[in-house]
Parts: structure tokens; C-alpha cells; sequence
């Protein structure tokens, strides 16, 4: 958390790369149950309308800084 912003969107985005190469584990629904049924009841209230999600910018704007 010392680190620059920069260099810590960097850090990251590396390790988020990272795990995209290996996201077998994901497929297993033993992995995280209760999460899993969070993101589909999420994703429910997304495709229903119930609430919007927020743009990457919208994200960033709002947390930008919370983590220095």
C-alpha cells in the first residue's frame, strides 16, 4: 500500500493477468459457494433492472485514493 498509485494499478493488473491463465479453479462450484450465489444474485438484479451497474469509471472516480 506504500507504493505510487501507478505502480500499484500495475501490480494489479499483473496479477490479475495472472490469474487469468489459470482459471480452472474457477469451474469448480466447491471453490465458493456463497460467492458464487452472491455474483448470480447480483447478476439477476443486474439483467432484471433492479439496479445499474457502475461503469469502470465510475468505479475508478469513486474509489480512487480509498486504498493510500
Amino acid at each position: 500500500m506504500r507504493l505510487p498509485p501507478r505502480d500499484r494499478e500495475r501490480l494489479a493488473l499483473a496479477a490479475w493477468a495472472s490469474l487469468e491463465e489459470a482459471t480452472a479453479w474457477l469451474a469448480d462450484p466447491q471453490t465458493d459457494r456463497e460467492g458464487i450465489a452472491v455474483a448470480r444474485e447480483r447478476d439477476a438484479a443486474i439483467e432484471s433492472g433492479q439496479v445499474t451497474p457502475l461503469t469502470l469509471e465510475e468505479f475508478r472516480r469513486r474509489t480512487r485514493g480509498t486504498a493510500e
